[in-house]
């Protein structure tokens, strides 16, 4: 059976954010947003799963598209390819 790999996405995307965020502390970025620096934290840290209102939050604390949070470095061809168990060419 083929792995999901939610837990390496999760993982790319805290990092993502981190990478973003840069030195702005987590304070800074919730004031300019809906939701608290400890959520912000635990997110960017991977410690919780959250819904698409706090990735929309982050993002515009951010002062960015909220796609930009989802733009990592994962090959999901090949992985949906493993997942369908289809040789990738």
């Amino acid at each position: 059976m083929n792995e999901y790999k939610t837990h390496i996405i999760k993982e790319l995307i805290a990092k993502r954010i981190k990478e973003i965020k840069g030195s702005t502390p987590y304070t800074k970025i919730s004031e300019k947003c809906n939701t608290t620096p400890a959520r912000i934290s635990d997110v960017a840290n991977n410690n919780i799963d959250c819904q698409l209102s706090t990735f929309i939050d982050i993002a515009t604390g951010l002062r960015i598209h909220p796609k930009e949070l989802f733009d990592i470095l994962f090959d999901f061809d090949e992985y949906y390819s493993n997942l369908d168990g289809e040789v990738k060419r």
